[in-house]
């Protein structure tokens, strides 16, 4: 099982909570470009459960590395 502090570790542009009712968010440390947010870059995450929420993470980190490669690519 993943562990919050697991998804801590590995995404360290993020601050990690558990909600009292359950449910696992991210939100971001910085802001993020409007173009980036347009090409599906979120400010803020929520997963039912930590490998759902470390698994947005890292689909998170790819679209910002694209944008970050290439941010005409949105144009």
């Amino acid at each position: 099982m993943t562990t919050l502090e697991d998804i801590a570790r590995v995404h360290t542009g993020w601050i990690i909570w558990r909600s009292d009712v359950g449910r696992w968010w991210a939100t971001r440390r910085g802001p993020v470009d409007l173009d980036a947010i347009r090409m599906g870059c979120a400010m803020t995450l929520d997963a039912d459960d930590p490998e759902a929420l470390d698994a947005a993470l890292a689909a998170q980190a790819e679209l910002t590395a694209e944008f970050a490669a290439d941010p005409a690519a949105t144009a």
